[in-house]
């Protein structure tokens, strides 16, 4: 009887060791099965946001293609724009060295011309009123010298040459007293010149004996007239320079003036 129930005791141990060894193997398997369905839901989650951020990625790049595409076409059309302007600009640039180089013929010529025109001045200033001359007439061909070698414009050439004029024109309005020495015969004789505008010139040596006017003569030019053996005209004279000099109180005195034949 003891043995029975033994046995039967030891039977429901074996018995319920077993159910908990089944129970305890069937719950690992459920932990395993849930962390196996959360490691895929984890890995599903995963592959969802790569595919999510794989199609932003496309998107991404199919517009940055479509931009650049827009902007390749923009650029040929500005390149296009760009050539035709450049075309353009060479053919007006082509025409400008056209006129230019037309011009600039134009100008030499005129440049050429005019250095001859003020160059045939000359004469004109060295059969002038006997005053400085020589400077006038260096003048002007300088003037003309720099004019045919370019060194400077035809506006600054006829200024120059007018104002050469100018001061010829305004020796007409002055007088003038200086002493030096003129040449009498075979003398050098030292004495005082007056110069009365650019009609008159006297000169009256420092001893009084040589008295000079200028004068003009036969073939249009100067020449200095002595009166020395003129008795009246040496006193006109004389009194001339002493007003023109402030030797005496001023008064009206009277000069000779030699005209022209084809003024009388």
């Amino acid at each position: 009887m003891k043995s029975t129930v033994l046995s039967r005791i030891l039977l429901c141990l074996g018995l319920a060791c077993v159910l908990a060894g089944a129970q305890e193997t069937v719950e690992s398997v459920r932990k395993q099965i849930k962390a196996v369905e959360a490691e895929t839901a984890r890995e599903k989650n995963l592959h969802d946001a790569e595919k999510k951020r794989h199609a932003e990625f496309v998107e991404v790049g199919r517009k940055k293609v479509q931009a650049i595409s827009s902007q390749t076409k923009s650029v040929k059309a500005e390149i296009d724009s760009l050539k035709a302007e450049l075309n353009h600009i060479a053919e007006a640039r082509q025409k400008a060295l056209g006129t230019i180089k037309w011009f600039d013929g134009r100008k030499a010529r005129y440049n050429e011309s005019l250095a001859k025109v003020i160059d045939s001045l000359v004469p004109v200033f060295e059969s002038d009123f006997p005053y400085r001359n020589e400077e006038t007439v260096k003048s002007v061909q300088e003037i003309a010298d720099q004019l045919h070698k370019g060194v400077i414009e035809s506006d600054d050439a006829l200024n120059r040459t007018l104002e050469v004029f100018y001061d010829r024109i305004r020796l007409g309005y002055t007088t003038e007293v200086w002493k030096g020495f003129l040449q009498v015969d075979a003398r050098s004789v030292p004495g005082t010149f007056l110069r009365y505008g650019a009609v008159a010139s006297v000169f009256v040596s420092n001893d009084g004996n040589d008295v000079l006017w200028l004068s003009r003569t036969d073939d249009g030019g100067y020449a200095w007239k002595n009166v020395s053996d003129d008795l009246a005209m040496r006193t006109v004279l004389k009194d001339v320079m002493k007003v023109a000099e402030g030797k005496t109180a001023p008064r009206l005195v009277t000069i000779p003036v030699s005209i022209p034949k084809e003024a009388e």
